[in-house]
Order: C-alpha cells, then sequence, then structure tokens
C-alpha cells in the first residue's frame, strides 16, 4: 500500500511539473484555464507573442479574451502559442491537418507568401459587409497610418490581412551621455526640443535634428570617447558586422533615396549608386570614423547601449519596452528616423504592420471576423498601449487621451508617430530566403571593407559585390514567383 502511494505522488508530481513546464511554453495556455468551458463555438487563435516570455503578453490576451468572451458568450477563446522560428512549418501542417487556426498573426515577413499558397481568407466581402461601421470599429483603409496598410493586399487590391501593430527601424539615443556632451557642445546641444522657458528639454529630440549624413557622422565623432591606447571606450554608434550591420543597411539606403525591391517583388533594387553609398557611409563610420565598438559576433548592439557604452544605434520602435525591463526600468533614451543621404529627401525609414489573417477554410469565419475586429479596432489597440506599452496602426489612435497620457510619462514615443509615418514599404518577398543570399555579401563588405578598396579584397568593389549579391536576390525572386504563378493560376487568380 506504501509503495502504491509513493508511485501514484511522484507521478503526480512529475505530471504537474510537466504541465507547468508546456504552460511555461504557452502550449496549453488557453486549455489549462478554459477547459469544460461549455461554449459551442471555440475560436482557434494563433499567436507567437508568448506569456511565458513577457508576462505582460499574458495579461494582454487575458484582457482581449475577457472582452471579446463577454461580448460573444458563446464563442471560447483558445489561444496557442507558437514560437517564431517553428511558424510557417507548424501552420504548413496545420493547414493540411484537421485543427488549423481560425485566425492568427501574420508577419510580413509570410503573409505575401500564406496566401499565395492559399493559405487565407480574402477579407473583402468581409471588409464590404462592415463598410457601414464607424468610429473605433471601422477597420477601412483610410482609418490606419498609409505606412500600416502597404503589407496586407495583393497588387490587385485584395486585402487579405488587417493591420494589428506598426513597427519601424528607428535610431535610438542615450540622452544621458547626449545631455552630458550637451553641456559644452552646442551642436548636440541643438538637437534637443525647448521648454517654455526656452531651455534644453533633455528627454525629447527633434525629430529632424539630426540634418543629415555628414551631419550625423560629426554627432557621433563628438559622442565617441577613447581610452589612452585608441581603443573605443565609449561609442558613438554601434555596427555588428555579423548580423546588425547587414540588416542596417536597409534603412540607409531608404535614406538615400533608394529600395532594397521592386513593388512586384520581381527584382532587386539595392546595387545602384545610392545602395553603394549607403554601404559605404556605413563602412566609414566604422573604419575611417573609428565611433563604433569592434566587430564581434557574441556582444549585440543592445547591450552596449544598455550599458551605457554606445550614444546611438539602429533598432525599432518596439525596443523601448525591452530596454526598460533590461535596464530595471531605466527610460532616458529617444528615438529618431533615419537623416537623408546625398541622394536623399527628408528623414526616412522602413516601416512594416503584422496583421491579422482569417485560414481560408475557417470553419468559424463570423466569430474570427469579429476578434479581428476587436484587436484591429481602436478598442484593441487600446489594449496593447495599457499592456504592452505599443503604439498601433490606428489613426485614431493618436487622438486619444490614452495615448497622450502614455506619451507624456515616457517621453521616448514622442516621435514614434512621426516615424512610422515617414517609413518606405519594408522589403516583402521571401525576406528570410533573400537574407541567406545577400547578408554574407553585405557583411563581407563591411568586415573586408578596407581590402576592397585597396583592390585587394574577394570583390574589386562596392559595387561589383553589390550587383552579385542583386543577381543572387533575383535567383531567389525567380524561383518563388515561378511557383507562385502556378498557385494562383490553380485558383484563378493568375496573371
Amino acid at each position: 500500500m506504501y509503495n502504491r502511494l509513493r508511485v501514484l505522488l511522484i507521478s503526480l508530481v512529475l505530471g504537474l511539473v510537466c504541465l507547468g513546464a508546456l504552460w511555461r511554453s504557452g502550449v496549453v495556455w488557453a486549455w489549462g484555464m478554459k477547459a469544460g468551458s461549455g461554449r459551442p463555438v471555440q475560436l482557434k487563435v494563433w499567436d507567437w507573442w508568448s506569456p511565458s516570455a513577457n508576462e505582460e503578453y499574458g495579461e494582454y490576451f487575458a484582457a482581449v479574451e475577457k472582452v471579446y468572451e463577454e461580448r460573444y458568450p458563446d464563442v471560447d477563446v483558445v489561444l496557442q502559442i507558437v514560437p517564431f522560428g517553428n511558424y510557417v512549418q507548424k501552420l504548413a501542417t496545420a493547414m493540411v491537418g484537421s485543427a488549423p487556426p481560425d485566425v492568427f498573426q501574420s508577419s510580413v515577413y509570410w503573409a505575401e507568401g500564406f496566401y499565395q499558397r492559399g493559405m487565407l481568407l480574402s477579407l473583402d466581402s468581409l471588409l464590404a459587409q462592415a463598410a457601414a461601421d464607424t468610429g473605433g470599429q471601422r477597420l477601412a483603409q483610410g482609418v490606419f497610418l498609409p505606412s500600416a496598410w502597404r503589407h496586407n493586399h495583393t497588387a490587385e487590391g485584395r486585402v487579405f490581412g488587417i493591420p494589428q501593430i506598426i513597427d519601424a527601424q528607428c535610431l535610438i539615443w542615450n540622452l544621458d551621455l547626449l545631455e552630458k556632451a550637451a553641456q559644452e557642445d552646442e551642436e548636440i546641444r541643438d538637437l534637443f526640443e525647448h521648454l517654455p522657458d526656452g531651455t534644453p528639454d533633455y528627454q525629447r529630440l527633434h525629430f529632424e535634428g539630426v540634418r543629415d549624413w555628414e551631419h550625423f557622422r560629426r554627432l557621433v565623432k563628438k559622442l565617441t570617447r577613447y581610452g589612452q591606447d585608441g581603443e573605443v571606450v565609449q561609442a558613438g554608434f554601434a555596427i555588428n558586422a555579423y548580423s546588425g550591420g547587414a540588416g542596417m543597411f536597409p534603412p540607409w539606403l531608404a535614406a538615400n533615396g533608394g529600395r532594397f525591391q521592386n513593388e512586384a517583388g520581381t527584382r532587386a533594387l539595392f546595387a545602384t549608386p545610392k545602395g553603394v553609398e549607403a554601404l559605404e557611409f556605413m563602412a566609414r563610420l566604422y573604419w575611417e570614423d573609428k565611433v563604433c565598438p569592434p566587430f564581434r559576433r557574441q556582444i549585440a548592439d543592445g547591450e552596449l547601449f544598455e550599458e551605457g557604452k554606445v550614444a546611438c544605434i539602429a533598432a525599432g520602435t518596439w525596443t523601448g519596452k525591452d530596454i526598460i525591463r533590461n535596464t530595471l526600468g531605466w527610460r532616458n533614451f529617444a528615438k529618431t528616423a533615419f537623416p537623408p543621404g546625398p541622394r536623399g529627401s527628408g528623414q526616412k525609414t522602413l516601416t512594416w504592420g503584422n496583421m491579422l489573417v482569417i485560414s481560408r477554410n475557417c470553419p468559424n469565419v463570423e466569430a474570427a471576423w469579429e476578434y479581428v475586429r476587436l484587436v484591429c479596432g481602436l478598442e484593441g489597440n487600446l489594449l496593447r498601449l495599457k499592456y504592452l506599452g505599443y503604439n498601433g496602426p490606428r489613426l485614431d489612435l493618436y487622438q486619444t487621451p490614452q495615448w497622450r497620457e502614455a506619451a507624456a510619462a515616457r517621453p521616448y514615443l514622442a516621435n514614434v508617430p512621426q516615424i512610422c509615418l515617414a517609413g518606405d514599404k519594408l522589403r516583402h518577398t521571401e525576406i528570410i530566403a533573400t537574407d541567406h543570399q545577400a547578408n554574407p555579401v553585405f557583411e563581407t563588405l563591411l568586415l573586408r571593407y578596407p581590402e576592397i578598396v585597396a583592390g585587394q579584397g574577394p570583390y574589386s568593389s562596392v559595387a561589383a559585390a553589390l550587383k552579385e549579391a542583386a543577381g543572387n536576390v533575383d535567383q531567389v525572386y525567380g524561383r518563388y514567383h515561378q511557383q507562385a504563378q502556378g498557385w494562383l493560376a490553380r485558383r484563378g487568380e493568375g496573371e
């Protein structure tokens, strides 16, 4: 009897440990809370925002679920968290199985491909039925920032997603380091907004404070400090050639008036004089101006920034709350877009809007659409602002007292709407595949720039290297569009 009881207790403990592990992973997030709810309709929702990684996601999803289920008592929201890296594979498997999600968040990395593969429902008829909606429930194109409504439809205008968030690449500045330098340097002091009494507001930067690339070079040079042997002990700017450097090229290209790909996603456009200037500008910051930390694989730009060792990094509009969490509350930083290059015009960046989509074979279209209306409406934008501190893709969000209160409490949000409005469309076709082809070339250009300029490197010139990278990307586009035309033709949507 004792042995049997002992085995039972051990089994119970092991079972609880396993359940706890699954709970933390998000696999049973909804099942554990909602088993036996008795609601006749189950709405399967997928996302990669994991409560196990950030408890604020759990609070946000719980709030959305509460509002939705109070409004639709016959529907049981069943949330499943799928890691970002496994999302495409899991969805492809689920779509041919018996339990696909009804509605899910889709990154712009995959949305175009999901629709062309026939995985997503066209939302045109649902939008037409909701055309009479007013106020915060409207989901028409005109209620969203133009930069948010770019990745959610085909070239012919078929809508397959509704913007849920708006993201942009941006420059993030350490205001502690800028304020210290501003005490003795008027050019840096002029970057700050002014208070009513005319003194600098050391919590806010002018959106257009950095005028152009040469101005940026002077500023980050002034913000760099060197040790006795000449090593950089406080960097003005950070470029990680092994990852961030390659990813940093597209926004600097946009700031110089260039584009990574054409609108149809059939040809690379970065192997141009605009692209050469952008890549050389980045390389010279490191090799000639010496304003950057040494290239290292192991150290991320964000870590150095959070440690106060870098005055400016390229990151994203979404990273503010991550910085606050990682630094246990430090928030004295500000965000700007990228200053224009010699061929550019005005402050610029790249923007994108991840979206909610509905599976093509969704059995609960009405329930799924109501979930989309909640999450992508003004109410959903306010819930994300409240629980996650995120801005949103809707224009009316920025007219609310909640947004004004958030921007007052967190001054780093002040320039975010302008940054999002200043963005070109992020490249949108086979992003991961094209990264594999182009990034090694960009990295080599940054790592071996002096050799290449001296005629002793692996490429005869920067222009030749970019031409090779563009050719590799064009091959990806060619293979992909041949497949896509086959998928569309089978559904009667081919050109």
